[in-house]
């Protein structure tokens, strides 16, 4: 039977607001339901309403706040001062500014008078954002975790084992997020072309993702097993689709195993990651990732410490030649510097494709 939606506890979010106020923030967050999907309404309303809300309530509580031109950068700092005083992230400050900043820009769009000048207040400075990937050996042990339940004598672990190694292999080698893998249709998924669509994800974008000879292995591996379905969605527990916390749960269950910490959304960084460390241009893991800017891509992947020192090798060998300060004899094979790269990246398991020829070129003599 379907499932009763969840109601939106909108009079907690908005209790002490003036109903002016009220009545505007309602209005913002129905535009913007519009740009989410169905199925993450209610958890994308509650979180924008508590970021929101949070300044409103307090504001309402300090002054006498009757519209939302009496939101004042003053009042903005005075409580900044008191958030960061309780020990609040900088972090945590700039998505309350920046959803504060969006309803603003939304109350100008409407022409409902606001004050400027807190528009035009910055975020506090923060550090770069590094990707939170999972280490390679990591990778590993996860892998020969949900192994281990793939082929298990007991019916029931064997079938959420197969499952589960088709959503990771899917999350890991194409970057789909946890809810593109569990909104996924089987009749998106072409296993003979290798790709699938992904339909109305993140911003109502559609993409198509190429899928690895070993995601396809895994997903004809599962479908035996999928058993009927109320609709035609891909992966099913029970007979019905995937539960929001599924993935998380069973994952945090392989980790809990092999002694790591993994979250789901870290496979889609380290998929950024291993893409763009094996040569994969970064306008292609863009398109792969679905991102509508480049900057975003650049914050999931990072280049292992092997890839840039090989790169850098090669490129100063180069530079070196144009300036007439290598020796003329025939160079060698490689350099030191390059061979210590070499080694790293066959440690790690990173060599690009250059480092991959490399070694054919070894090996052949």
């Amino acid at each position: 039977k379907p499932q009763p939606e969840k109601p939106v506890n909108w009079d907690y979010f908005l209790a002490g607001l003036p109903d002016e106020i009220a009545g505007l923030v309602r209005g913002y967050l129905r535009c913007q339901q519009r740009n989410w999907p169905a199925e993450a309404q209610w958890q994308l309303t509650g979180g924008s309403l508590s970021t929101l809300t949070r300044f409103l309530r307090w504001a309402a509580d300090y002054t006498d706040l009757k519209t939302a031109a009496d939101l004042t950068p003053d009042l903005w700092y005075t409580y900044l001062d008191e958030r960061l005083a309780a020990g609040m992230k900088a972090v945590t400050v700039n998505k309350e500014l920046h959803a504060l900043q969006s309803w603003l820009r939304y109350l100008a769009e409407m022409e409902t008078p606001v004050c400027e000048r807190l528009l035009r207040v910055e975020r506090l400075p923060t550090g770069p954002n590094l990707p939170k990937d999972v280490p390679i050996e990591q990778l590993r042990r996860l892998a020969a975790e949900i192994e281990v339940d793939a082929n298990s004598e007991r019916a029931g672990v064997r079938r959420c084992g197969v499952m589960d190694r088709a959503w990771w292999r899917l999350m890991l080698h194409s970057g789909l997020r946890v809810g593109e893998v569990r909104r996924l249709r089987q009749v998106d998924v072409d296993l003979d072309g290798q790709r699938l669509r992904i339909v109305q994800s993140k911003g109502l974008k559609d993409r198509v993702v190429f899928l690895s000879a070993a995601a396809v292995e895994a997903i004809e591996a599962y479908l035996p097993l999928r058993g009927p379905v109320l609709d035609g969605t891909l992966f099913v527990y029970r007979h019905r689709p995937l539960t929001v916390t599924y993935c998380a749960e069973r994952l945090r269950t392989y980790a809990a195993r092999c002694g790591v910490r993994v979250r789901p959304h870290q496979l889609r960084h380290s998929c950024a990651t291993l893409l763009l460390n094996a040569g994969a241009p970064l306008l292609t893991v863009q398109a792969i990732l679905g991102h509508k800017n480049l900057d975003t891509t650049l914050t999931y992947a990072r280049l292992y410490d092997g890839t840039v020192a090989a790169d850098y090798y090669r490129a100063m060998a180069d530079v070196e030649q144009r300036l007439q300060l290598a020796p003329t004899s025939e160079p060698p094979l490689m350099t030191t510097g390059q061979m210590v790269a070499l080694v790293d990246g066959l440690s790690q398991g990173t060599l690009n494709e250059r480092q991959r020829e490399l070694v054919h070129t070894l090996r052949s003599g």
